[in-house]
């Protein structure tokens, strides 16, 4: 019998794609990404809009910070009126702070405006994260972030501060018999054949069935646990630093202990007492 690609992809990789599920980034990625209807259907039920046409979908879009850090999106879109949504899956209950979306908003912004353009030139922005749970227990479908002015208008409500950037956390937990509710049904399931969106449901069955989006999902999860392997094993290295250092071991010791440059420790040191400060 002739081999297909799924005699040939590891089956603890294989395994791991038919489990997976949109609440998987890697794997929502690979749904959504370059796909402008399933994206513009994502988009449509996240802000109850019938209305809006996307022109153009990526994911794992980096943005590179020559600076400092840089960060990689999940998903970014754009519609006919150039605003722009970025979507990020989060699974854990820690690493959808404030401060991460701040950083997102810097991110996007700094790459969008042209040297020498005007402010006003920024596009509406919409960073919307999808939490796999209700992280703040409210039971809410969608929780908005809200700027205001510490100023009130006639009626005793606090005017605006409308900067075009909108922030939505959507809470993955919610199941309610709406739009919103079927998509987190959507994303919570592994099986295409319990979706409600036949939409999302074609495309679980090309990247689960197909041996073409099998090949391709396969190739991000292998990604994905090179960079998480690589990732645990800087921060081994980083704590290994800080435990040597804390203890009175000098940087010149722990560099060498390492093979480390003496520069690559100092610079551990340095973050960890800007912390701890």
């Amino acid at each position: 019998m002739e081999k297909t690609v799924f005699d040939n992809i590891d089956p603890v990789i294989l395994a791991r794609v038919r489990s997976m599920r949109l609440f998987d980034d890697e794997f929502m990625s690979a749904v959504f990404s370059d796909d402008i209807e399933t994206t513009q259907l994502l988009i449509r039920i996240l802000l109850n809009r019938n209305d809006l046409t996307v022109t153009k979908s990526m994911s794992q879009v980096q943005k590179t910070n020559l600076f400092g850090k840089s960060v990689k999106l999940d998903v970014v879109a754009e519609d006919i009126f150039k605003t722009e949504y970025n979507i990020e899956i989060q699974r854990a209950d820690a690493g959808a702070g404030a401060r991460r979306i701040r950083y997102h908003q810097a991110m996007l912004d700094s790459h969008t405006l042209q040297k020498g353009g005007s402010y006003k030139d920024l596009p509406n922005l919409y960073i919307i994260f999808i939490l796999e749970h209700d992280i703040f227990e409210k039971g809410l479908p969608v929780y908005r972030v809200n700027k205001i002015l510490n100023i009130q208008d006639k009626d005793g409500n606090n005017l605006p501060f409308d900067d075009d950037c909108n922030i939505m956390y959507v809470n993955g937990e919610y199941k309610g018999d709406d739009p919103l509710g079927r998509l987190m049904h959507d994303f919570s399931t592994a099986n295409a054949d319990e979706m409600y969106y036949e939409e999302l449901a074609t495309r679980m069955r090309f990247f689960k069935q197909d041996e073409r989006g099998v090949d391709m999902v396969s190739r991000i999860v292998e990604e994905y646990g090179d960079l998480r392997a690589a990732e645990a094993l800087k921060q081994q290295t980083i704590n290994t630093v800080k435990n040597f250092f804390a203890n009175g071991v000098t940087i010149e010791i722990i560099a060498k202990s390492l093979h480390m440059t003496v520069e690559q420790v100092q610079e551990i040191v340095q973050e960890t007492s800007t912390v701890q400060a």
